[in-house]
């Protein structure tokens, strides 16, 4: 091998490429090049060669891969940001003042009754009431025991049968029956009275039962029982359920309490009586109840004056007279008969709940006359009073009343009638917000002329304020003082009446 000193080299030819180069070999000698022929010859070829090369910085350059794409560029992570934010911000200046608004839409008015807890237990027919007298209590249970008995000159030879008991009047007391209205329609009927016996003589309660039955089988058959001791009193009457249309029962029930310079002190007082007729006196100062039930489907049920802390009246298809006196709870309901109570109502200002009224009918009139007594020495947190009122068909008069010894009350009513007229009055003593609506009949709220002043600051003026009026609804408030626009700290009367295609009338007495 023949190696070249480096001198020679440097003498070369060739000129020096400092950059690698792809070298093609030399021409054969004594090779022309074809004339037809489309490729370039060696000089041309290496001359382009040459001058692609010198258009790049490197071959090392011109061979580089492509940059590797990024999933997600710099830009696009700034602008999604940018607009995470923009979203968050939009969300608080519009979500926010919706989502207040929308929870005052929902939230109920302050001081509604739904935010108090009404002082009246889950009513179930006569469960909360009925002594359940056991044959434990006292001596056993006396069934058909009559004291007398006689067979009647009439073609049926109908079979009576009476009885009279000496009973304590303190305890519980309970008369119940079993007849039901669906089977026992003009073929059991009764009567019950309960009062004062006018007899002064007399130290004890008593009860007397008489019984006539169309023929001796239904005589035998009829279970009239007794289960009495020192604190309770329970008659239970059975009636058999084979009975024909052409059967027939009568019953005469009495109970007569003394009149006794100590009242008689009556923890519950039930009955249950359906197809009877109820009738009770004026007790006076001669009876304290605390507790009275007075029940009975297609039973009439007339009341002279009865006062306890709750009192529960309710039938059907027929009507309720009376008048009551409840501190705690007066609940009065029937269905397609007439309603008409007068009802004195007292509340505690030391308790923590309000005295609460229902008084409910449909298909017929229903009348409540109400005196309110509550002796607030300042403005109550809660309302003293709560009334709900509703009938179906028929006219629903209410007026609401304060009694000459009370100051101004707190009252919340809500009174309903879907197809009738409503008039509802106040006197001159209630203060609060109201509003009255009908849908097809038209409205009126008016203001009389009777004076009063506000018990907790004489210097305040009354006023009346509408706060809309149109033919169908009409809304504001009354009371002593400047209208504040919302609820004040203590608490003011509320009163909503409805109805729906009769006019509906509201009226101040002052």
């Amino acid at each position: 091998m023949i190696i070249q000193e480096e001198d020679d080299l440097l003498k070369s030819k060739d000129p020096l490429i400092t950059s690698p180069v792809l070298r093609y070999p030399e021409r054969a000698a004594g090779r022309l090049r074809r004339p037809l022929s489309p490729l370039p010859d060696y000089e041309t070829s290496q001359a382009l060669a040459l001058n692609d090369l010198s258009n790049n910085d490197s071959l090392i350059t011109f061979n580089k891969p492509p940059p590797k794409r990024r999933f997600i560029d710099s830009r696009s992570w700034r602008a999604g940001i940018t607009a995470l934010g923009i979203y968050i911000i939009l969300s608080i200046i519009i979500g926010i003042p919706l989502i207040i608004k929308k929870s005052q839409e929902n939230k109920p008015p302050p001081y509604y009754n739904s935010n108090y807890a009404v002082p009246w237990l889950g009513k179930t027919t006569t469960s909360h009431y009925v002594t359940n007298v056991s044959l434990s209590d006292g001596d056993p249970s006396d069934c058909k025991v009559w004291q007398t008995t006689a067979q009647l000159d009439d073609a049926q030879h109908s079979m009576v049968g009476e009885i009279l008991y000496a009973i304590s009047s303190d305890g519980q007391f309970s008369i119940t029956s079993n007849a039901s209205y669906m089977s026992g329609m003009n073929v059991v009927m009764g009567d019950l009275f309960v009062g004062i016996n006018p007899d002064t003589s007399v130290t004890n309660a008593t009860l007397s039962v008489k019984m006539q039955a169309s023929n001796i089988g239904l005589f035998d058959q009829t279970q009239v029982c007794f289960a009495l001791s020192d604190n309770a009193t329970g008659l239970a009457i059975y009636i058999p359920d084979n009975m024909s249309l052409h059967d027939q029962l009568l019953f005469n029930i009495t109970l007569l309490y003394p009149q006794s310079p100590i009242a008689a002190e009556v923890n519950s007082f039930a009955t249950y009586l359906p197809l009877f007729t109820q009738t009770f006196g004026d007790f006076g100062k001669y009876v304290d109840f605390r507790k009275v039930s007075i029940e009975g489907p297609v039973s009439k049920i007339i009341v002279g004056s009865i006062e306890a802390g709750q009192i529960l009246v309710e039938t059907s298809l027929e009507s309720i007279y009376g008048q009551f006196a409840a501190s705690r709870s007066l609940f009065v309901s029937t269905i397609q008969a007439p309603v008409n109570i007068n009802a004195s109502l007292f509340n505690d200002p030391d308790s923590n709940f309000p005295t609460y009224i229902e008084v409910n009918t449909g298909s017929s009139n229903l009348t409540a006359n109400v005196t309110l007594n509550a002796p607030n020495k300042n403005p109550l947190q809660r309302p003293n009073f709560i009334a709900n009122m509703r009938t179906f068909y028929g006219q629903a008069t209410a007026s609401f009343v304060h009694d000459l010894t009370s100051p101004p009350t707190a009252l919340n009513l809500r009174l309903e009638n879907d197809l009738g007229p409503v008039n509802v009055s106040f006197d001159q003593y209630f203060q609060g917000y109201f509003q009255a609506s009908t849908k097809l009949g038209v409205v009126s709220v008016i203001q009389g002329n009777a004076s009063s002043s506000d018990p907790f600051d004489s210097t305040l003026d009354r006023n009346f304020l509408l706060s809309y009026i149109s033919d169908t609804r009409t809304f504001g408030w009354i009371g002593w003082g400047s209208h504040s626009g919302g609820f004040l700290q203590e608490q003011i009367g509320e009163v909503v009446v409805e109805t729906s295609i009769a006019n509906c009338i509201l009226f101040f007495d002052g």
